[in-house]
């Protein structure tokens, strides 16, 4: 993550769920940033500024520089999020200021390479866990958990345990889980089965 994309925001005066909402029908989003600051400070963000921020392949883990009224650039990530449950739309962020050095927990997606031998002989990829959660330092944030699935066959799965994180970031997880799987398709015969079938056939 070397170039950084910028976000202006507005330091927001009234607090509590009244101007909030205002601000919402007004098109808006209300936040707060916090972190590497004195205090917390409440902002407006517009949506249409804070669209391309987001519209990385980082997502909500992109880090960006943030100014607030013109004023100097944070170094800030998206901390928090909430959204509205019908319409999906942002309703609140909290933006963290952090250091490139610091140390933050985070979900990323994972994203398998390569094609299975079990896909090739007619089974099915299912990603169990489309995110794992990674300890690591801003500055060296991955866009995705890569995994080569090429030698995977059907009915075997891969743990998290078994997956490599990218440079510099650690897994962080309680209990042992699976993250790729490759199944047979129901109903589908595969391999030597399927061979033998067609040589009766």
């Amino acid at each position: 993550m070397t170039e950084r994309l910028k976000l202006e925001v507005s330091r927001r005066e009234g607090t509590g769920k009244g101007p909030a909402r205002r601000l919402r029908a007004a098109g808006l989003i209300p936040g707060i940033v916090y972190g590497e600051v004195d205090g917390t400070i409440p902002v407006t963000i517009d949506p249409k500024l804070l669209e391309p921020v987001l519209r990385t392949e980082y997502g909500f883990n992109n880090v960006f520089e943030l100014s607030i009224d013109g004023g100097e650039s944070l170094l800030c990530m998206v901390k928090e999020r909430q959204f509205d449950s019908v319409r999906r739309a942002l309703t609140h962020l909290d933006f963290l200021v952090v250091r490139p050095d610091r140390y933050v927990a985070i979900n990323v997606p994972v994203t398998p390479l390569g094609k299975s031998e079990g896909e090739k002989a007619g089974g099915r990829l299912m990603v169990v866990a489309r995110e794992v959660k990674l300890r690591v330092q801003v500055k060296d944030i991955p866009a995705a958990v890569e995994h080569d699935i090429s030698a995977l066959n059907i009915s075997e799965q891969v743990y998290i345990d078994e997956m490599t994180p990218p440079q510099g970031a650690e897994f962080v997880f309680r209990h042992r889980f699976p993250v790729l799987r490759v199944a047979r398709k129901r109903g589908a015969k595969v391999g030597a089965e399927a061979a033998e079938e067609t040589a009766e056939a």
